[in-house]
């Protein structure tokens, strides 16, 4: 197997679909978790799956296939092959002809699976390559769409029945049990984090949440609600007699290969039926490294040194659905050694790493932060990572670990990194205790990709220039503090140049936006990436957090040393064509609105300082 994943590599590096310093690293990887070779290199974002496939078809002279129409294969074909097979193999029957059965498999090499295809067709076996999740995609439409929807709504002729379906006295078979699981293959294909499942007046809607935005997905028959409810109750471990109050479950799942945990909560509403919900955390999914979340040269420098600190606490802030628990994955993942003892309390585990020692806090227990914390410091540890702080006692004990020699990484709910120094200290925290332990703060939202299919350029307006801060003056003022001796804010290790250094005011940039295709689902994005704010705390904001200064004050500091915002480090990703001005000003309206109230006060400063003269001038006529 492992020789055969290292010529697989080769040949994809050889044909110039993955990098050769990437190899030698998804091989280990591929070693210690199992797995594909090519699933890894495409989750890791170090290869495309359409360029493998063109690797993959060049390698072994076949035609290769860009578009699988799903609506285009005869599904009685198809599925003549079964769906475990097909789904291990990535391989599906699109047509069968008198001399040939023609398929299109995503590794050309398998040649046990065409023989397997040839033996039960009896023929000879017509092959191409295409996307492997593009072939996925294609099986799961083919296989579900007859056994999910269809029967689901075959039965609608009565849909006053509401008592119809119940899957209690079901076999595996039941039309309810394939049209739940389609909605987690679905939610897989779509990159979908949440299903939401509704009921409606007259019906089931189910939507999916993909890139932070809510999308219908599929409607059934109000008739099924009592019974997906119940498939789902059944799977998640909850009692499905209880109708009345909010129940909190978990359901561990392999989907295609792949190991999802769902987190399910459900509520009952005013209609008479729960509504669900759905995360999906895809457990096999690879963790990215700080630049794959789109950390900039600069702020990756900055956070590198932060997190090989030997003591002290980073913060991480941000809502919810905002990236931080991937981020702080990312660091820990980074600086895990052997010669270090990494612990994390998390609620709950959303992905095991190797080498790393991960508790699971369960409130109903007693394990909450706090205690899981300070069992922690009985364990040696190095370095520490809590979920989140909730309290004081998590964060007094989370200060005195860092003081006693240990780095304490941790996520706490502010709009800002400024605001995360004054919500500690609402929280109870000692002032000049935050600033011996706190040495960075790191604000982090979430903007969506443009997909890189249908995405075209466009000359800037100056209202967006104004509103992305990609002013002269504010050039000018970011050239000045670099030149700042005191500032910690531009490592010099740091070769690579900032789009800020080479944009010119003078000259009207090109924007990027997306028309929506098949690739993105008409949407115009594909994926998201992270914008930052990196808050130091130097000899600058240090007296300031023991003086009890507001977060505006220390944040006006911050930029004045050189930080960044949230909104700056949005327009150095607009100037890249990664994504649109909209979703920036959406994710940092409050960094616009404090910079025109920023502006609005220095101009009635200005003014006030004008009229005390005029008036002096009066009196002297």
């Amino acid at each position: 197997m492992a020789s055969e994943q290292r010529f697989l590599g080769e040949i994809l590096v050889r044909r110039g679909a993955l990098p050769a310093d990437k190899l030698d690293g998804l091989l280990a990887t591929q070693r210690e978790r199992g797995g594909d070779l090519f699933d890894l290199a495409v989750n890791a974002n170090v290869a495309d799956e359409m360029a493998i496939a063109k690797a993959l078809a060049d390698e072994a002279a076949l035609p290769l296939v860009v578009r699988i129409d799903p609506a285009d294969i005869v599904t009685t074909v198809a599925t003549r092959v079964p769906i475990a097979f097909a789904k291990a193999h990535r391989i599906l029957v699109v047509r069968e002809s008198d001399a040939a059965v023609h398929v299109v498999c995503s590794d050309p090499f398998d040649t046990q699976a065409l023989d397997d295809v040839r033996v039960i067709f009896e023929k000879t076996v017509d092959a191409s390559v295409g996307g492997r999740d593009r072939i996925e995609d294609a099986i799961n439409r083919v296989y579900e769409k007859q056994a999910g929807e269809e029967q689901l709504e075959s039965d609608e002729a009565n849909p006053e029945d509401e008592a119809a379906s119940d899957i209690l006295d079901s076999d595996e078979e039941a039309p309810v049990i394939r049209w739940v699981n389609s909605l987690f293959l679905q939610a897989m294909k779509e990159r979908a984090s949440d299903i939401h499942i509704e009921p409606e007046e007259k019906e089931v809607i189910v939507r999916y949440r993909i890139d932070g935005e809510l999308y219908v997905a599929r409607r059934a028959s109000r008739a099924f609600m009592n019974s997906i409810i119940s498939r789902i109750k059944i799977e998640s471990a909850l009692n499905i007699a209880e109708k009345r109050l909010p129940q909190d479950g978990r359901i561990t799942k392999k989907i295609a290969g792949k190991g999802f945990d769902i987190r399910v909560s459900t509520i009952p509403t005013s209609r008479g039926y729960e509504r669900i919900v759905m995360r999906l955390l895809n457990k096999s999914s690879v963790l990215l490294d700080l630049p794959d979340l789109g950390f900039s040269p600069r702020e990756y420098a900055l956070m590198d040194g932060l997190i090989r600190r030997p003591d002290g606490i980073i913060l991480v802030t941000g809502p919810t659905g905002s990236g931080k628990t991937t981020t702080l994955y990312a660091c820990i993942n980074r600086i895990n050694q052997p010669n270090l003892n990494i612990l994390t309390a998390e609620d709950p585990v959303e992905y095991e790493i190797q080498g790393i020692h991960q508790v699971h806090v369960q409130a109903k227990i007693g394990l909450t932060f706090a205690s899981a914390l300070r069992a922690f410091l009985r364990q040696d540890p190095d370095i520490v990572m809590v979920g989140e702080i909730r309290d004081h006692e998590t964060l007094e004990i989370a200060i005195n670990a860092s003081l006693t020699g240990h780095l304490v990484l941790s996520t706490i709910h502010t709009n800002d990194a400024a605001g995360a120094v004054t919500r500690t200290i609402d929280m109870g925290a000692e002032p000049f205790l935050l600033r011996s332990s706190v040495i960075g703060i790191l604000a982090q939202r979430l903007v969506r990709v443009l997909c890189k299919h249908c995405k075209y350029q466009y000359l800037a307006e100056d209202f967006e220039l104004e509103e992305l801060g990609l002013t002269a003056e504010r050039m000018r003022t970011r050239a000045a503090r670099r030149n700042n001796p005191a500032s910690r804010y531009f490592p010099r290790t740091v070769g690579e140049g900032d789009l800020f250094e080479s944009f010119d005011p003078a000259q009207r940039p090109m924007f990027w936006k997306a028309r929506g295709c098949a690739e993105c689902s008409n949407t115009g994005f594909a994926g998201r990436r992270g914008i930052y704010e990196l808050l130091l705390v130097d000899d600058a904001v240090g007296p300031l957090i023991l003086k009890r200064a507001d977060a505006q004050t220390i944040k006006r500091t911050a930029q004045e040393m050189g930080m960044d915002t949230l909104r700056d480090d949005g327009a150095r990703k607009v100037l890249a064509g990664m994504t649109t001005v909209e979703e920036v000003l959406a994710a940092t309206q409050e960094d616009v609105e404090a910079d025109k109230g920023t502006a609005a006060a220095a101009g009635a400063a200005a003014g006030a300082a004008v009229a005390p003269v005029s008036r002096v001038g009066a009196e002297a006529e």
